[in-house]
């Protein structure tokens, strides 16, 4: 039997075979053994055909009926005997058969690549360590009260401390409503930090009943008219900060005073933003190792992913009123199956090569963790996940990346986060001093 396998573009491979005709007749014997269970011949019971008869009168026919299968066994059977990994089943490109002679066949076929980890260690990395400006703390602690507060109504938003409800209308220069772009009952803050300064000048002291005309900017940043028409104006009327209104905000019964909220909210807030800053680590770790370790990978492997991936996505948009093209879709999906694909293939080469495991103490800490919001003992925690293969598959994706980032050159640089009234009027202060400097540079010279 005369085989080659031939390289084609990127995972592609194609069998190629000559079989003659001797080393098919065994394949043919078996062939018409099966026939002759099924043969009915007049005078004879199925199955009980002389196997001499059965070969006079159907040899042909079974010669050509085995062909596919005959094709099918030798290209399974060399697969498995030389350890070739395929994706997929492979397609029949050709099946000639020259009676008597020989069989040609041909076979395209995808592989699984062999992954060559060329570098997981030393990659350059930029952690981002995130403190919490007092500004923040404040802004936080402002959206805890304004949802704990009550209202009283009012005539007029006398100062920042007020709610009012509003009727817009997006008009234009001749004072006409344009249609599609009008809202009713729009509560607004003035108080509020993420308030537009045409919004924020707009209501500021308005009236019951008032209307008011503004310039400002749509979604797209184009300048429009709105006209506001005021329906309620509610004083905030906000709630002592003492135990029963932090337990209230909190839910926890150890926080006793305003300035262990604080330190709390500090915590928490830090925490959020660090917990931020780990999965931008892992993101770009993950970006850099399928950089520095670049596969190709079966076009069928990439169509499967897609389809899973699209199915998932049409499920959970099951019910909206939006089409979802299948082909715009995937045409739009593609690049970033096809990387994640290449990571998985990576990933796992890493866990073999780095003999990455996961025992059951990694599950019983992350029992621990994951019952500790809910004040679940971890004993039981870890009873629910021991088994569990999905939260074994996380732990093991945790400890790969865990991995790369305690093997890679990590450069860390801190970042205050503020509050948008903080930065806005720290932007403020910047020109100034930039003034300052040019007046003293006059003078020297």
């Amino acid at each position: 039997m005369d085989i080659n396998i031939i390289d084609k573009e990127n995972c592609k491979k194609e069998f190629d075979a000559v079989l003659t005709y001797e080393e098919l007749k065994p394949h043919f014997e078996k062939a018409l053994l099966e026939y002759r269970k099924k043969a009915q011949i007049p005078g004879f019971r199925k199955g009980k055909v002389p196997l001499d008869m059965v070969r006079k009168l159907y040899w042909d026919a079974v010669e050509y009926s085995a062909l596919e299968e005959i094709a099918n066994d030798v290209f399974k059977n060399h697969l498995l005997e030389n350890n070739i990994p395929i994706f997929g089943t492979g397609s029949l490109l050709d099946l000639d058969y020259k009676p008597k002679e020989k069989l040609i066949v041909k076979v395209t076929f995808e592989v699984i690549p062999v992954v060559e980890l060329k570098q997981i260690k030393d990659i350059e990395l930029t952690k981002t360590k995130y403190s919490v400006d007092d500004s923040l703390i404040d802004e936080e602690l402002q959206y805890m009260k304004l949802k704990n507060a009550t209202y009283e109504m009012d005539g007029k938003a006398l100062d920042d401390n007020y709610m009012v409800t509003l009727n817009t209308e997006e008009i234009d220069e001749a004072g006409n409503v344009i249609e599609g772009h009008s809202q009713k009952d729009v509560k607004l803050f003035i108080g509020s930090e993420y308030l537009s300064k045409e919004y924020y000048e707009g209501i500021k002291g308005l009236k019951e009943n008032e209307e008011r005309t503004i310039d400002t900017k749509n979604e797209q940043g184009e300048p429009v008219k709105v006209k506001l028409v005021c329906t309620k104006v509610e004083k905030i009327i906000y709630p002592e900060i003492n135990e029963e209104t932090i337990l209230k905000m909190t839910g926890k019964d150890d926080i006793k005073t305003e300035e262990a909220l604080r330190v709390y909210l500090k915590e928490e807030i830090g925490k959020a933003y660090n917990e931020h800053g780990y999965t931008a680590l892992k993101n770009k770790v993950v970006s850099e190792v399928v950089k520095l370790n670049d596969l190709e990978i079966p076009e069928s492997y990439v169509e499967e992913m897609l389809e899973d991936y699209f199915k998932s996505y049409k499920a959970e948009h099951k019910g909206h009123s939006h089409d979802i093209n299948e082909d715009d879709f995937k045409k739009k999906n593609r690049a970033e199956v096809a990387f994640t694909g290449k990571w998985f293939l990576i990933k796992d080469k890493i866990i073999q090569q780095e003999k990455i495991e996961v025992t059951d103490d990694d599950v019983r800490a992350f029992a621990e963790e994951a019952g500790k919001p809910y004040n679940l003992p971890a004993d039981k925690m870890y009873e629910i996940y021991k088994d569990n293969k999905e939260i074994r598959l996380n732990i093991i994706d945790k400890k790969v990346i865990d991995f790369l980032i305690e093997n890679a050159k990590v450069t860390e640089i801190e970042e205050v986060k503020k509050s948008i009234k903080k930065l806005a009027e720290d932007k403020k202060k910047e020109p100034k001093k930039e003034a300052k400097k040019d007046k003293k540079k006059e003078e020297k010279e």
